[in-house]
């Protein structure tokens, strides 16, 4: 993956320049690669010799890790640091100090890095984690509307209300049930992962593991830690409730959280849904347009326009019943 080091923008594997700026494709380009086998990176920082009021700050804080090295004398000298990816904020600052020079080079895990990959990206987001009240619990989410069971919310990938997210990807079968396509679902969390993994706290191997726990099939009428994500249709002049997904109930997600900590979300009790009101749309998925017509989650479950009129008749009685008593009252 390609990220343009002058404006920010993503340039697609083959190209040779940037579409928005048209800066030359350069190794600068390449995302960094952020983690070897589930150990945390490295940032190595390189300068050489400035006349900046800089020069001489930078070399003191270098000076005092065990990591510093330098070479060569007088203008050839080149000094040399290298910190984990933990340490980012004084691998921010000391890049701040030489960032700017043409004698500096960045580099995480042997690839060439810039300000934008420490400020942006799972390496921003982990340092707006370590300044939070509670660092776990941030990346599992603490709003409704990022809550997740990934243990990352750069993923994008949040238990939503809405239709269109990962809680969208499958069917439903004919009996009411829904199947995950896991497979759209693993290629999105690999793509986050890929995008966010200079986070030094995400782990990918717990994530697609959450993934594999992750039942195949649900069915929310046999069971009570989900629920249908339903709306509403015109049909024939009248509103008529769809299910189109389903969604897991808030306060019984964690269940799915693997590690030793639990995440706590805001209490929620789940919303309470006759599944026999509702008409399950068979083959719904985000990438499909909605059938017009729906499966049945059981016999009689869609109201029958017979029974519609039924309704409407019982009530048009019990009307003009009362008006006739009132009438009778008041004309004796």
């Amino acid at each position: 993956m390609l990220k343009c080091d002058k404006c920010g923008s993503g340039i697609n594997a083959g190209s040779k320049f940037c579409p928005q700026c048209g800066d030359p494709v350069t190794e600068a380009d390449r995302v960094t690669v952020p983690q070897v086998n589930g150990q945390v990176a490295n940032v190595e920082i390189t300068f050489g010799k400035s006349a900046s009021p800089n020069y001489v700050k930078a070399v003191e804080i270098c000076e005092k890790l065990p990591t510093y090295e330098f070479t060569g004398e007088g203008r050839q000298v080149r000094h040399t640091v290298t910190l984990p990816v933990t340490e980012v904020d004084l691998i921010t600052n000391l890049f701040d100090l030489v960032g700017s020079w043409k004698s500096s080079q960045m580099l995480i895990d042997g690839h060439a890095a810039t300000k934008k990959d420490l400020t942006y990206g799972g390496l921003g987001c982990y340092q707006e984690r370590q300044k939070a009240y509670k660092p776990r619990q941030y990346c599992f989410g603490e709003k409704d509307w990022n809550v997740n069971i990934w243990g990352c919310k750069r993923l994008d990938m949040p238990i939503a209300m809405s239709y269109d997210g990962w809680l969208g990807y499958g069917t439903f079968d004919n009996a009411g049930a829904w199947v995950f396509d896991k497979d759209r679902i693993r290629h999105e969390l690999e793509k986050g992962l890929k995008e966010n993994g200079a986070c030094p706290v995400l782990d990918k191997r717990r994530v697609l593991e959450t993934l594999e726990k992750l039942p195949q099939k649900i069915n929310p009428k046999r069971n009570p830690a989900w629920e249908y994500i339903t709306r509403s249709k015109i049909v024939q002049g009248k509103y008529q409730e769809f299910a189109v997904g389903i969604k897991p109930v808030l306060n019984k997600v964690s269940a799915y959280v693997l590690g030793e900590y639990e995440p706590e979300w805001p209490q929620t009790e789940p919303t309470v849904i006759d599944a026999q009101q509702y008409t399950i749309e068979a083959g719904v998925s985000a990438d499909k347009p909605v059938p017009k017509k729906g499966v049945k989650l059981s016999k009689g479950v869609k109201l029958s326009k017979k029974l519609s009129r039924k309704l409407s008749k019982k009530w048009w009685a019990v009307i003009i019943i009362t008006i006739l008593i009132l009438l009778g009252k008041l004309f004796p």
